[in-house]
């Protein structure tokens, strides 16, 4: 990663690390994305949307964080779907975010050793 990237990537952690009701605001590593991608059920375009994004982060939310910003499940052809949604927080291209399904988020939890009181994880994709 260019030093330029890291450096916008590295500010965009620190500025959502300072939204209130976020927290555990973490860089994916490429190789999580393909566990990821096992986890996910195909009905969840909205995160499979987003790692396919050049960077994705997962974080955790509270109740104290703003509500979603567009629909977060939609019925199509008889299938409920969970499309991505807007994340004006981030400051960058394409930015699109998701809620995981329980496995993926039980993954995330161990494996990025996410400090839980009552959040739920969200993932978070965008393009420098």
């Amino acid at each position: 990663m260019l030093e330029n990237t890291k450096t916008k990537v590295r500010d965009i952690i620190t500025t959502l690390s300072q939204v209130r009701g976020l927290s555990n605001v973490t860089l994916l590593k490429g190789e999580d994305k393909d566990i990821i991608r096992n986890l996910e059920d195909e009905e969840n375009e909205g995160v499979l949307s987003c790692l396919d994004k050049q960077f994705t982060l997962v974080l955790t939310h509270n109740s104290e964080f703003r509500a979603p910003e567009g629909e977060i499940a939609k019925k199509e052809n008889g299938k409920i779907i969970f499309p991505s949604i807007p994340f004006s927080e981030v400051t960058a291209k394409n930015v699109i975010s998701s809620s995981p399904n329980k496995d993926t988020h039980e993954f995330l939890v161990k494996q990025y050793d996410l400090i839980l009181t009552d959040e739920a994880t969200l993932i978070i994709g965008f393009d420098l």
